[in-house]
């Protein structure tokens, strides 16, 4: 028995043969949606228009054409000719507006401005009543020295001895040695360790060993890796990095970090936003510096950055940190390790030089370096030897002030003492105005106002000398200006 399907409301009964195309078409249709116009079926799309035949397309083309059609064609080729050019044009201009969107972006970095930061970009003013501020003790490694929450610059010219002074600081955070004049034990403390001038195996640890540190709380960022190869350290890169390791060691082993040495901080500023940071651009070191002084409040750790004196010895020690001022301006400690070269080749001093925190070490240290051997090499049996700083006083007359640029340090205590009294000599001793040598020389080393070391290497300052039938003698210069 057949069934006939009651058809739904609204539409027809199909019957009959008539219908098959149709609903053949249909099917068709809902198979391969694609091949048909949106919204519609093959039996209602419309028909393909039907082709000529292969000999009447041949006839027509193989017919001259007429003038008007000559016209259209050359109207056609000229159109095209101007949408070329019109594409070119564009094409042109997206190149110069991507090339200038590249200028734009470097100068503003080069203006301190990061390259999510436009002068067109929206900015707000955010502040706070300092009624709601918490005020807080300032938090020190080192009273004086170096502080906690903060960058410390520690400068000086190559062979000074900043590396034995860095070397022995971090001894003591590692073990919890007092500090030079203090008895108090410390908690020993961790620190991490980012540098690139010494060697770490022939420099580095053998330095930490003779003062004394604990290796194992020294932990050395040897670089990054990037898409499985090795890279440079980065301080404008590499920042969320440091971030994440301080985070782990503070909140995971419960082995904070106390301090982070940088050194030199010039090798790392490089990176992916600046290429290459003028260091004589105070908008370009702010971009890279300060991130990290955030950083250091975030976790109250000492950030302790080692740098060059330049060699104008004519400036302050403040204005001779190589580079722009906003090394020294992003600081708030910046230590000087200086030679006193009156006192011998291994006499030093360290010298708190800008502070702008209360608290004051009220003088400069005086210091030694010291050569001590630390192990042997297992591969050849050598000795290893390290230098360590011998801490003497604080001593409060040996300021900033105190010194000129020096070439390499403070001016000598003898300079204006062996100008005044080396007048007065000349003027109470009778007879010829040249004098022996070895005469002036006993009599100066004998009132005091002279060493052994500073007459060989300074006294030609403010003595003529000549040799005279085999006798050096010598009359004082005209050092008034000098000794004033």
């Amino acid at each position: 028995m057949n069934h006939i399907n009651a058809p739904s409301i609204g539409q027809g009964v199909s019957g009959g043969s008539e219908n098959l195309p149709a609903a053949q078409n249909g099917a068709q249709a809902a198979q391969h949606p694609s091949q048909y116009p949106s919204g519609g079926n093959a039996a209602n799309a419309a028909p393909a228009p039907a082709q000529s035949p292969a000999w009447v397309r041949e006839r027509e083309q193989s017919q001259p054409l007429t003038p008007e059609a000559v016209q259209a064609q050359a109207e056609s080729a000229r159109a095209n000719a101007v949408l070329e050019i019109q594409r070119e044009a564009t094409k042109a201009e997206e190149t110069r507006l991507e090339q200038e969107k590249v200028r734009l972006k470097r100068d503003l970095l080069k203006k301190g401005l990061g390259i999510e930061e436009s002068p067109g970009s929206p900015r707000a003013l955010v502040g706070r009543t300092l009624g709601t501020v918490q005020m807080r003790a300032i938090d020190w490694l080192w009273i004086g020295w170096i502080p906690k929450g903060y960058v410390t610059l520690l400068a000086g010219e190559t062979g000074a001895g900043k590396s034995t002074v860095l070397a022995d600081v971090t001894a003591r955070v590692t073990t919890g040695a007092p500090w030079p004049g203090e008895y108090q034990q410390r908690e020993p403390s961790r620190v991490l360790w980012l540098g690139s001038e010494d060697s770490i195996e022939e420099m580095t640890a053998p330095r930490l060993v003779a003062c004394g540190g604990n290796l194992n709380n020294v932990v050395e960022i040897q670089g990054v890796t990037q898409q499985g190869k090795r890279n440079t350290f980065s301080m404008q890169d590499d920042l969320d990095e440091i971030r994440r390791w301080l985070a782990y060691a503070r909140d995971v082993e419960y082995r904070p970090f106390a301090m982070l040495v940088i050194d030199p901080v010039t090798s790392y500023l490089p990176g992916q936003k600046l290429r290459k940071v003028d260091l004589n651009d105070a908008g370009q070191l702010r971009t890279v510096l300060e991130p990290w002084l955030v950083l250091a409040q975030e976790h109250n750790i000492a950030i302790v950055c080692v740098t060059h004196f330049a060699k104008d010895t004519t400036r302050s020690m403040l204005h001779r940190v190589l580079g722009s001022a906003a090394f020294a301006q992003t600081c708030r400690s910046l230590m000087a390790i200086v030679s006193r070269e009156d006192d011998g080749p291994h006499a030093k001093a360290m010298m708190q030089v800008k502070v702008n925190l209360p608290e004051h070490p009220g003088g400069s240290w005086k210091f030694s370096t010291v050569k001590v051997e630390v192990g042997t090499d297992p591969r050849n049996g050598k000795p290893i030897s390290a230098t360590r700083p011998d801490w003497e006083e604080l001593d409060s007359a040996l300021t900033p002030q105190s010194m000129v640029g020096n070439a390499r340090g403070p001016v000598s205590q003898y300079e204006a003492a062996f100008g005044m009294w080396v007048k007065a000599y000349f003027l109470t001793t009778p007879a010829s105005p040249w004098q022996p040598i070895p005469q002036v020389k006993q009599a100066a080393l004998s009132a005091r106002v002279v060493t052994e070391r500073w007459w060989n290497e300074h006294s030609s300052k403010y003595l003529n000398k000549q040799n005279v039938g085999g006798t050096w003698y010598c009359q004082p210069k005209n050092l008034y200006a000098e000794t004033t």
